[in-house]
């Protein structure tokens, strides 16, 4: 698993690396902005910015799907990762772990991010088995990715790595403390 002493071993590549993509960024600051000031199941922008950051390659009616389940969750202040994963399964037939933790972070952006490369860097194998195998070893890796980052953020030096972060990216100060380790572990590759 990933630790703070190899987060700022390497901070200076993965500030760079976040410094190329300075357009993600961006988009991030937008969809959390956005979010309660827009229908997300009607705003093609905004579905285009969430898209364009998150990588999502689905077909039109799975976006559509996805969206509505967007829409009626972003205002759940207790959102769950299991009851989110379940109804993106139960609305399009796939298990979507990574997208329903990128829905989750956007509404609550204390919530961790489930994706191949947090998964790898924290040392978690991918997982395989039916729907409702994957949903639940999914919920299970989802609370380790959680309790791990938040772990590291009540870590001593935690502060010297959000300290780096706010000078070379000042306009995105407002960024929350797991989203900024998110960030500098998604560029640790």
């Amino acid at each position: 698993m990933i630790t703070i002493a190899e987060l700022l071993r390497r901070s200076d590549d993965a500030l760079a690396g976040l410094a190329q993509r300075h357009a993600d960024l961006s988009r991030y600051a937008y969809t959390v902005d956005q979010l309660h000031r827009t229908n997300v199941d009607e705003d093609l922008a905004y579905q285009r910015a969430f898209n364009g950051l998150y990588g999502v390659r689905r077909n039109a009616d799975w976006r559509g799907r996805f969206y509505r389940i967007f829409e009626q969750q972003k205002s759940n202040s207790d959102i769950q990762f299991g009851e989110i994963v379940r109804s993106i399964f139960e609305s399009t037939g796939r298990v979507e772990a990574s997208f329903a933790s990128k829905l989750i972070a956007t509404v609550d952006p204390t919530r961790a991010v489930y994706d191949s490369i947090v998964r790898s860097n924290l040392g978690l194998r991918t997982r395989t088995g039916s729907g409702l195998e994957k949903i639940a070893d999914a919920v299970d890796d989802y609370q380790a990715i959680q309790a791990h980052l938040d772990a590291l953020i009540r870590a001593d030096r935690f502060p010297l790595l959000r300290q780096r972060f706010d000078l070379e990216f000042p306009q995105f100060k407002k960024f929350t403390d797991l989203k900024v380790l998110d960030l500098l572990i998604w560029q640790i590759r």
